[in-house]
């Protein structure tokens, strides 16, 4: 388990509606800072900058999957050790498998409540070595 509080969250989303709930789910509910990045072609950077405990990444956006540029963040010093956790719809066995498989802390469902989710979140957290 980490040594102090989730408190910063990089989210990488292009869904505008998404981005507005669960901003105002971890930023209200959470009491979380909440960086949201709508492009995956500049999130590597974004998120160097922000320094955020923990990265949220959609799996499907254009441009750019979330599992590429989980993959690019394992192969940067600055975001490699950084926990993800991926919200998506894709959400069959396999998929989450999938996620698992490629070194991601957690995956969460959409639909997801937003009055659970920052508890979802601290439970990964929590689980986190």
């Amino acid at each position: 388990m980490p040594d102090r509080p989730l408190n910063r969250i990089c989210y990488v989303e292009d869904d505008e509606d998404i981005q507005r709930i669960v901003r105002m789910s971890l930023e209200r509910i959470g009491k979380m800072t909440v960086e949201v990045v709508t492009d995956p072609m500049v999130a590597l950077g974004a998120i160097t900058s922000f320094k955020p405990d923990l990265v949220m990444l959609d799996w499907m956006m254009p441009g750019m999957d979330g599992p590429t540029l989980f993959r690019r963040m394992k192969q940067q010093p600055e975001t490699s050790a950084l926990p993800v956790v991926f919200i998506t719809a894709k959400a069959t066995q396999r998929d989450m498998d999938e996620l698992i498989a490629l070194g991601a802390a957690g995956a969460i469902s959409k639909p997801f409540s937003p009055k659970d989710l920052p508890e979802q979140l601290r439970a990964i957290w929590s689980k986190i070595p």
